[in-house]
């Protein structure tokens, strides 16, 4: 008979119990909060770059007598992409019984196979390919953020979320921002303008994925995996739950409204105020620095303030008000010098929101042991907007039209501040949070 060597066992039960520690050990300190939010500051450069400039600089090029047409595909399929994603990977990570953990890898195989999208759409000379390219490209960045949420809800201790959020959340402007300067600098190379943002992604990635401790999924924690277990990805106990369901409604509603802002704010300049869209890209940069320092001051102010008072819904209140605020002030606005202006105004309702909102859906999660599940829901109220705002928009646009012609931007702008103000009032009737 052989004998058994009793180190191994040993040896994974302590990575085990090591990978399972609570959040006051290993992730209060300081290199995997950093790692966080560099890993996602890398998925999302990888997400925003192409959607930016990138994309638009690809398919006017293979595609110059329909390219609006053909842009407008290509990004819907791919927000259809996102919202598949997040809630079936989150659910799928929660699960995984890899020898290699829960978490690592999405994070791994989402940042490869995402930059082999990249790749796809800066090789292809025709939009069949850029859409397959970028569809993958979704699928799997949005992969390994949806393993960045669980680890954020997993390991990030409750009175650093809110100075964490806000961190997660700069990483989306400064993946923008980042996205266009990569894109400017290399634009004569269409190739590289979609490879270098998927390589920063490998790269922060991968060095999150050597430095946390991930033990695989405890299969007597969770029910067995099966076809309704995927779709159970999709949905949420309303009943069990009510707290939750409201917080993602509201969160669904405010980023509903400022959705129209983000994807109509270069149209505004262009139709609204005669820019040359030559020069719009000068504009829009001098909008997004100006929002961005708002939220930059938002979000840290807001998410440390938040921890030290350990309130969440005043918050989140005030954020999404003035994200309302200010895009009622874009639809009346008539000048661009007035849109800048409101663009600080949101910016920093954005920061203190984002900061905070985080923070308290991980609180609101029903379940400790699918919080990637749970986490991939709440990211489905961030990109359901992305699907929704190009269906609405061109109604309200075309029903709010000036007596010179021009579209209805004061009506489309109006009715995203209503909604966005309804997100926020909502929040109050979250009663097991403060």
């Amino acid at each position: 008979m052989s004998s058994i060597n009793p180190e191994p066992a040993n040896r994974t039960l302590l990575a085990d119990a090591e990978a399972e520690l609570p959040p006051t050990a290993q992730d209060q300190r300081k290199p995997f909060p950093v790692l966080l939010v560099l890993a996602q500051f890398g998925f999302l450069l990888a997400l925003l770059a192409p959607v930016v400039v990138s994309l638009s600089i690809k398919v006017s090029i293979i595609d110059p007598v329909n390219t609006g047409g053909s842009l407008g595909l290509i990004l819907g399929v791919g927000s259809l992409m996102s919202v598949i994603a997040t809630p079936l990977f989150g659910n799928l990570s929660d699960r995984s019984r890899s020898r290699f953990g829960r978490r690592r890898p999405f994070l791994v195989g989402g940042s490869l196979l995402g930059t082999l999208g990249l790749i796809i759409i800066g090789v292809s000379d025709a939009v069949p390919g850029v859409l397959a390219g970028w569809a993958l490209t979704q699928l799997a960045m949005n992969a390994g953020q949806a393993a960045i949420n669980g680890l954020y809800a997993d390991r990030i201790p409750e009175h650093q979320r809110g100075r964490v959020g806000a961190f997660l959340g700069l990483a989306t402007n400064f993946g923008a921002v980042g996205g266009a300067a990569v894109a400017t600098a290399l634009s004569p190379n269409l190739l590289l303008i979609f490879l270098v943002p998927g390589l920063v992604a490998i790269a922060f990635a991968g060095i999150l994925a050597l430095y946390i401790k991930d033990a695989p999924a405890q299969p007597e924690a969770l029910r067995p995996f099966s076809v309704m277990e995927i779709v159970r990805s999709y949905g949420w106990p309303v009943r069990s739950n009510q707290d939750f369901t409201i917080n993602f409604i509201s969160r669904f509603l405010i980023w509903l409204g400022f959705s129209a802002l983000m994807t109509y704010q270069a149209l505004l300049f262009i139709q609204q105020f005669g820019i040359n869209p030559q020069n719009v890209a000068g504009y829009m940069f001098a909008a997004t620095a100006i929002s961005g320092a708002g939220t930059l001051l938002g979000s840290i102010g807001g998410g440390w303030i938040s921890d030290k008072v350990d309130r969440r819904k005043g918050f989140v209140l005030t954020g999404g008000l003035l994200i309302g605020v200010s895009l009622l002030l874009v639809g009346m606005a008539p000048t661009p010098e007035l849109v800048f202006a409101a663009g600080a105004l949101g910016g920093l309702g954005l920061g203190i929101y984002i900061a905070v909102d985080l923070a308290l859906a991980a609180r609101l999660v029903p379940d400790k042991n699918n919080t990637g599940r749970y986490m991939g829901i709440v990211t489905l109220a961030n990109n359901l907007p992305n699907v929704v705002t190009p269906l609405l928009a061109p109604l309200l646009l075309s029903v709010g039209v000036s007596a010179d012609g021009r579209p209805g931007f004061a009506l489309l702008f109006l009715v995203a501040g209503v909604i966005s103000i309804a997100g926020s009032i909502l929040v109050l009737a979250i009663r097991s949070v403060r």
